[in-house]
């Protein structure tokens, strides 16, 4: 098990430790489905970027291996995932062993922004790290900043790939700096910041989303810092784009539009409900390309 390094970790830890694990009837029963197919539609538009086959891969946050499945579509030859949450590499393992992939897969219980990533894999030994919905953690301070980006130089081969989703720091801030209160949403989510005061470091809010996140703490990542401190690692941003941006473009790609109806991101009638829409504005996806 993780040494946590704060009562913020453990916090974390504990509300996904806290969450049942759903089969897949039951999740299209979910009150945002829509959400949820969409935002794994565009995880899977970001690994059919920049994941090749055969590549090794290393999951930071890994949850319960919820991207399993597009890692064995992507075909991929080995598979480390790591999370903090020890129940929820349980259900990974599980998981794992219920699908069968043909590449191998090892799973870790650890803090991948307080441990270093020698600890689980060899240094510049994966083709690509990927970190869903969850690198915004590492800005809880600066150490952890910084061991969030040492663990992804260390970790990836020259060439490599890191690829993420996360909350678009632009956005919130302007959100933030253009209301009265301290806190916003709709009918799906709610963001409620505990001051206007902006740091690079530290800036907490807490984020409900419906059926997915029970007010849980969470800090702006400053994307700006995390761009200019990956350089200095040899690590170059090569992309980002808002989910809205991300969605308009990638839909004109015919095998991403395909991938689109298949994954049931529209209803009946070719939309995605509003409430839905303005939660996936709140975030963007990145990738870093380390060089040769």
């Amino acid at each position: 098990m993780a040494s946590y390094s704060s009562q913020q970790a453990y916090t974390v830890a504990e509300h996904y430790n806290a969450r049942p694990q759903v089969g897949v009837d039951a999740r299209q029963d979910s009150s945002i489905i829509q959400l949820k197919n969409l935002h794994n539609w565009i995880k899977s538009v970001l690994i059919r970027k920049f994941v090749r086959r055969g590549d090794a891969v290393l999951d930071f946050c890994c949850g319960k291996g919820g991207d399993l499945n597009k890692w064995i579509k992507a075909d991929i030859s080995h598979l480390v995932g790591a999370d903090i949450a020890s129940v929820s590499i349980d259900h990974a393992i599980e998981r794992c062993r219920d699908r069968n992939p043909r590449f191998t897969a090892k799973f870790y219980t650890m803090d991948c922004f307080v441990e270093p990533i020698e600890n689980i894999v060899k240094p510049y030994s994966v083709d690509l790290v990927s970190c869903q919905f969850a690198l915004h953690y590492c800005a809880e301070n600066e150490t952890k900043f910084d061991r969030a980006l040492d663990n992804i130089a260390m970790a990836l081969k020259p060439g490599g790939h890191f690829i993420a989703t996360i909350p678009n720091c632009y956005r919130l801030i302007k959100k933030l700096e253009s209301i009265p209160g301290l806190a916003w949403g709709n009918t799906k989510y709610s963001v409620r910041f505990e001051t206007k005061e902006q740091s690079v470091y530290g800036h907490k809010y807490h984020f409900q989303l419906e059926d997915a996140i029970d007010d849980c703490p969470e800090y702006v990542f400053h994307l700006p810092t995390f761009a200019q401190k990956a350089a200095a690692r040899g690590l170059d941003v090569v992309y980002d784009k808002p989910f809205h941006e991300l969605f308009m473009e990638e839909t004109q790609d015919r095998e991403n539009l395909s991938l689109l109806y298949k994954m049931r991101v529209l209803d009946d009638n070719g939309a995605i409900s509003a409430d839905e829409w303005e939660v996936s504005g709140v975030y963007m996806a990145i990738a870093l390309r380390k060089r040769r």
